[in-house]
């Protein structure tokens, strides 16, 4: 059973900035209304998260 935690923890930490780099592109992407686009100042947030994100994969 902890192999499988360890797996899932490890998989989950790898695969986050991935997702979040996918999810940002189709938000902000040319198919998301621009009324449904987030503002600018979460665009910024969001960023900022996705770089916290790859530094827990290389600090991990």
């Amino acid at each position: 059973m902890c192999i499988l935690i360890k797996t899932a923890t490890i998989l989950s930490f790898l695969t986050a900035p991935f997702y979040a780099v996918v999810n940002f592109k189709l938000i902000t992407g040319k198919h998301t209304p621009k009324e449904h686009q987030p503002e600018i100042y979460l665009r910024i947030l969001s960023i900022i998260g996705i770089a916290f994100l790859i530094g827990l994969v290389f600090g991990f």
